[in-house]
């Protein structure tokens, strides 16, 4: 019922229309099947007593109801259902935005996905779409109103029956209640089921791994576990269609002893001449349907309670934690900018170890930081507390003296721009991939930069629509799938076209040929004026333009300083410099 009532106030505040329509829809299939039963009855009783004109009138009242009442029903229901499609688009909105401003944290946590899908079958009722448990619950209103028309036709008829009738009911209920209440641990399992069909699925048909699994004939293993899990599903599916089976079975058994002792008494009374043909037709017709309409009634309510049990799962996830936007302070740019890292601690999720432990540091805007060390060594996830992606453990990060989860979170995450390693392109021109804005255009003058640089050369000299070609072919059949080093140029000129405090080149050249790497480096200073600049990366050579650096190692700053400084200490950058170095030295000889 929580879930019936905040759907309710959901649409009666976005779109009242579609509240509306649905009330009138409701009200006109109740009444509906009432009337043509009725008015058959009339047909019948005074064809009977032989007055034809009256019969006559009668069949013209049925046909017209017939054709208003149902005629009427579906274009109320074409009106609904737009509204419908309006609230749907209303609400994907406003999911969307609340997972965009989400914590990172709690995004990428298993019990999060696993919520995520519990929401989903109360959102979209474990397939039949959006909005059908509010569709259900006004069914329930509409069966229940047309059922106590017919438990008064059936009374004014025989008490009796109408008392068994409800008593078989009551039963019914009971029975086909318990046997599905158990499909709500179904549905627990059947999400578990699904994520991993939907695994399966995708890769297998997503040509990124194709590769992989061809070269290292990974095809037996991963036909074996799909085997296994679709074995594993044939044998669920089953348990579930089994107690479906038995469910049905029982409300068949049900129904028919309910029809059978109602024709049974309206048989005898007709023999016995206490009721008319008329009254025969209305009283078997107002039986049948009973019985139908309480199924029917018994089902919607069932299915209703099982999805509404997943209530709380859909509040939880809508009202997922957003990153704190703090009391709103915006960030004094006009003075330089420096940052403090105050006994930081970090560790993700519910994990017992810190991917960052005890970090003290102190930055001013003169530097330009370079951050080495070995995979797993805490240089990402320093770099995502930095841009306050995630909220640290423990301690505090201060710039210019003032925590950072004291400022607005918009004015905060604008001091910043980065070329993430794992970079993300999305279906859309180049350009807007750029400035991540469909509003926007690039400057001639930036375009001129990023030809000095050598980046997207391609892009300006071979593609026709230049800057307006689409990537990827999700939306445009001309589009292109750019390599890694073509889309590792897209993200490095994002990075460059925001005007920002703080830039960030999180292994930005892994994937880029040596030309356009050389280039890179020698416009670096030029890149990053103004600004704090921090440069992430595994080839130690490159930090050599750096005037200061940080050695990560096991989620510590274990050295800073710069390179000539550090090759003197002879500690961990040291040691990996010369090791790179030996490699080059032996390639070359």
């Amino acid at each position: 019922m929580k879930g019936f009532l905040y759907f309710f106030k959901y649409a009666l505040r976005k779109q009242p229309k579609y509240i509306l329509l649905s009330v009138l829809s409701t009200v006109m299939s109740a009444l509906s099947p009432v009337l043509l039963i009725y008015i058959p009855k009339l047909i019948l009783d005074t064809a009977a007593d032989g007055f034809e004109e009256e019969a006559i009138l009668f069949v013209l009242l049925y046909v017209a109801s017939f054709l208003i009442l149902n005629i009427g029903t579906s274009w109320v229901g074409y009106g609904a259902g737009n509204y419908s499609s309006r609230l749907f688009s209303d609400f994907q909105m406003d999911m969307s935005e609340r997972l965009m401003d989400a914590d990172l944290d709690m995004l990428e946590s298993n019990a999060f996905q696993e919520q995520s899908e519990k929401a989903k079958n109360y959102i979209y009722a474990g397939g039949w779409g959006f909005g059908y448990i509010f569709t259900c619950s006004m069914q329930i209103i509409q069966h229940s109103i047309t059922a106590i028309s017919y438990i008064y036709i059936i009374y004014k008829f025989s008490p009796l029956v109408v008392a068994v009738n409800l008593l078989f009911t009551l039963i019914s209920f009971r029975v086909g209640g318990s046997i599905k209440k158990k499909e709500k641990q179904d549905q627990d399992e059947k999400i578990k089921h699904e994520r991993k069909t939907h695994y399966y699925t995708n890769i297998i048909s997503d040509h990124k791994y194709m590769k992989d699994i061809r070269v290292f004939s990974y095809k037996p293993t991963l036909l074996r576990k799909m085997r296994n899990h679709y074995d594993a599903n044939v044998r669920f599916y089953a348990r579930i269609r089994g107690r479906h089976v038995l469910s049905e079975t029982l409300s068949n058994l049900f129904y028919v002893i309910q029809i059978g002792l109602g024709y049974f008494f309206v048989i005898s009374m007709l023999v016995r001449g206490t009721i008319s043909v008329g009254d025969f037709t209305l009283y078997i017709s107002a039986l049948t349907s009973y019985a139908q309409i309480m199924g029917a009634i018994l089902d919607k309510i069932v299915y209703v309670h099982s999805f509404d049990m997943y209530f709380q799962d859909f509040r939880d996830y809508m009202n997922i934690p957003k990153m704190q936007s703090g009391s709103g302070r915006v960030v004094d740019c006009s003075r330089p900018l420096s940052i403090e890292f105050r006994n930081v601690s970090f560790r993700y999720g519910t994990s017992d170890t810190y991917a960052l432990e005890n970090i003290n540091l102190k930055l001013d805007s003169a530097d330009r930081i370079a951050i080495v060390g070995e995979n797993g060594s805490g240089k990402s996830t320093f770099i995502k507390l930095l841009m306050r992606l995630y909220d640290p453990t423990e301690g505090t990060i201060l710039v210019n003296g003032v925590d950072i989860r004291e400022y607005s979170y918009e004015d905060y995450i604008g001091l910043f721009s980065a070329a993430f390693q794992d970079y993300s392109l999305f279906a859309a021109t180049i350009e807007e991939n750029i400035t991540m804005s469909d509003q926007e255009k690039m400057e001639e003058s930036f375009v001129q930069e990023l030809s000095e640089i050598g980046l997207l050369d391609k892009v300006i000299n071979q593609y026709p629509q230049h800057f307006d070609t689409n990537v990827y072919r999700i939306f445009d059949d001309r589009g292109i799938e750019p390599s890694g080093g073509e889309g590792q140029q897209i993200a490095i000129a994002r990075s460059l076209h925001r005007v920002s405090k703080v830039k960030i080149l999180d292994e930005p050249t892994a994937a880029l040929d040596p030309r356009i790497e050389y280039e890179l480096y020698q416009k670096y200073d030029l890149i990053t004026q103004g600004a704090i600049s921090f440069f992430v990366s595994h080839r130690l050579g490159s930090c050599k333009f750096a005037n200061r650096i940080l050695v990560f190692s096991k989620g510590n700053i274990v050295e800073d300083g710069s390179h000539s400084e550090l090759m003197q200490k002879c500690g961990l950058y040291s040691e990996l410099f010369r090791n790179q170095a030996s490699l080059y030295q032996k390639e070359e000889g």
